[in-house]
């Protein structure tokens, strides 16, 4: 698939959305049509922890679900299936700007390194609650220089953390 931007640009949501044929209306969008899956991290309530270590580079997501307890159906279980399936999972890291408009930077293609696992955060009410903790991971191995440079300029967070 061909795209009008490349990783470590700032993407209108309409132009993602478009090319990659998604609502763009949750964490997690599924595409039938284009075979790929995009999520959108940094998107709050969600805790996702952008980290680098010795192996590679990363962001454990946070799965979709903004109260209650989660559960494993729908976009959740789609981005699951990708462990045996290798569809592509791009991802954008959502920040707003100085004017609270929403702006995604393009981080490029990950792939789910483990299965996911559970964890406990709490929902948009403030109840504690079951999450699931998806083990994404740079397709690269690295994310790109470009990548890095925008979320050092952005003043976003990546954990240095030793396996």
């Amino acid at each position: 698939m061909k795209l009008s931007f490349k990783e470590g640009d700032w993407v209108e949501f309409n132009t993602w959305t478009s090319e990659f044929g998604v609502s763009g209306q949750s964490g997690i969008n599924v595409s039938k049509a284009n075979r790929l899956i995009v999520c959108i991290t940094d998107n709050p309530p969600y805790e996702d922890d952008w980290y680098s270590n010795n192996d590679w580079d990363g962001v454990r997501f946070i799965g979709q679900g903004l109260k209650d307890h989660q559960t494993m159906d729908k976009a959740n279980k789609a981005l699951k299936e990708t462990f045996n399936t290798n569809t592509p999972i791009h991802v954008f890291r959502k920040i707003l700007n100085e004017d609270s408009k929403s702006c995604y930077l393009y981080c490029g293609i990950f792939i789910l390194k483990t299965l996911p696992r559970q964890a406990t955060q709490k929902d948009i009410n403030g109840k504690e609650r079951d999450v699931f903790v998806f083990n994404l991971a740079a397709k690269n191995v690295r994310l790109n220089d470009d990548v890095k440079n925008a979320m050092i300029k952005a003043k976003l967070k990546i954990r240095l953390i030793n396996n």
